[in-house]
């Protein structure tokens, strides 16, 4: 069985070989290598010394590339590298290509399990720009296509349990997303729990006033108003 690259969240290998999966550290050795799996493609030496070591001379980027491939050799995991003459790429499966290719076979549900959490997770390098700006693009890039893809599916489903915990997720990432809050007041709705539709909308007007200064749009208070007229005509129907 080939070897697996869990890139969403922190990074983790799975060898194929039955042992558990290993936790990648933030090194350059785990840095070269969830870069080419990322790209999935042959990559010249060049290229992927610039990445790592931006601020070094080319000759001395070069010698810490040759530093860091001879000591990948002593891990577990550095089998799955392979080199090409100046290229070298990662011979494993991604979470990321899964995700991916369930996206454009349609099958939203696989795409929205496999995305455990924002791109790379610790693997952040404030004092490399060229890696800081390349994660940042990818990271925007597929939480984009995971926000697009969980906000259709809750379109879609009719599972409020499913789809409360979804939705909640999306305001987790980004709780000014109206788009997200809009779809979890309609699960809370639809799960008769309205007084929490109100208690989230109220929250989400105060943090957007608070942070950015500007009222909801018009679309989400009238689904506000709409479960209050709803939840003030049942008490008026019942009253003898």
């Amino acid at each position: 069985m080939p070897a697996t690259l869990f890139l969403f969240g922190a990074p983790t290998i799975d060898l194929g070989d039955g042992t558990p999966p290993i936790a990648l550290p933030f090194e350059r050795r785990s840095q070269l290598i969830v870069l080419l799996a990322a790209k999935r493609a042959w990559i010249g030496r060049a290229e992927l010394a610039a990445m790592l070591w931006p601020d070094l001379a080319d000759k001395l980027a070069f010698t810490n590339l040759r530093k860091t491939l001879f000591r990948l050799q002593g891990l577990a995991w550095g089998a799955v590298l392979q080199t090409q003459g100046a290229s070298l790429q990662v011979q494993a499966d991604t979470d990321v290509h899964r995700f991916e290719q369930a996206l454009r076979d349609r099958q939203l549900d696989h795409a929205l399990a496999l995305y455990r959490g924002p791109l790379l997770a610790g693997f952040d390098d404030d004092a490399n720009e060229a890696w800081t700006g390349w994660l940042r693009f990818e990271r925007d890039r597929l939480h984009s296509a995971w926000r697009a893809a969980a906000l259709e599916y809750l379109a879609m489903d009719d599972d409020s349990a499913a789809g409360l915990a979804l939705s909640s997720r999306l305001l987790d990432a980004d709780p000014l997303d109206e788009a997200a809050l809009r779809e979890h007041m309609g699960q809370l709705a639809r799960a008769g729990q309205a007084a929490r539709a109100r208690q989230a909308y109220r929250a989400f007007v105060e943090r957007l006033s608070t942070e950015l200064g500007l009222a909801p749009g018009a679309e989400l208070q009238a689904l506000h108003d709409s479960l209050g007229a709803t939840a003030a005509d049942r008490r008026a129907a019942a009253v003898p």
